[in-house]
């Protein structure tokens, strides 16, 4: 749960310019959560550079202390008080020593607390709240959010506060177009594949890649006829290029690929 909760933090800044989302996400009978959740393999809706994006994060903070961390020195019945965030760095996963602010890659989030709390972007305990994250991309790439945030809670008294760094999230940002590496036209800078992928069927008999076995075809055989080493017409892979091959042709001329 730890992993879980805190991942939700990597991605938060303070924003107030744009609307808030609604913290109304169905988490059943759950004391704690977040959606999208990465420990089941889920991240950020992909980006497309100089496209608006929007995308929401919904969070269920726990209410005591050890739904976040068991090991902690504290009892079961201890209340978290909030999460406060207090810093956030998105890590380019093709060089981890590179970092950006969330501007600097042109997005920014809004955090909505519900007005529980005069910092938008401290969530008390026992409570669902949501991100959005939204903007107009520019910096293509591959991001995870490395983030420190700080759990408050109260200890005889007085308020006592822990700052964790964690990163959970990732978040592609790229163009859409074809995601299959077999395929003779894929595009490695797609986050959304655009279903365009396509790839050449090979047509047995068409020595250049005309897609149809014609004359041209024939021809080559012929002018490598004879050939006993690396022949790039030996059809029936003999390792010779003769009459066999020649029959081979025959049998399949005038197909369309």
């Amino acid at each position: 749960m730890k992993n879980i909760l805190l991942g939700f933090f990597a991605i938060l800044t303070i924003g107030s310019a744009a609307a808030q989302c609604t913290a109304d996400f169905n988490f059943g009978l759950e004391t704690s959560g977040i959606s999208p959740n990465p420990n089941l393999g889920e991240q950020f809706a992909p980006a497309i550079v100089l496209q608006p994006y929007y995308d929401v994060l919904h969070i269920l903070i726990p209410q005591y202390v050890l739904e976040i961390d068991s090991t902690l020195p504290f009892s079961p019945t201890t209340p978290l008080d909030s999460i406060e965030l207090i810093s956030i760095v998105m890590v380019d996963l093709n060089d981890t020593l590179t970092t950006y602010t969330l501007p600097q890659i042109g997005l920014d989030v809004v955090c909505n607390n519900n007005g529980d709390s005069g910092n938008p972007c401290s969530f008390l305990g026992g409570n669902q709240y949501c991100a959005s994250i939204e903007g107009t991309p520019f910096l293509s790439g591959s991001y995870r959010a490395d983030i420190t945030v700080k759990g408050w809670v109260t200890v005889f008294g007085f308020p006592f506060g822990q700052e964790q760094l964690f990163g959970s999230l990732n978040l592609n940002i790229g163009t859409e177009g074809c995601m299959d590496p077999l395929a003779d036209n894929y595009d490695p800078a797609a986050v959304i594949d655009d279903g365009s992928c396509s790839t050449a069927i090979a047509c047995f008999g068409d020595l250049n890649g005309d897609s149809s076995v014609s004359v041209a075809d024939l021809l080559l055989i012929l002018s490598e006829f004879g050939c006993t080493s690396n022949c790039s017409t030996d059809l029936n892979n003999d390792g010779v290029t003769s009459v066999a091959d020649l029959l081979e042709l025959l049998s399949v001329f005038g197909t369309q690929c």
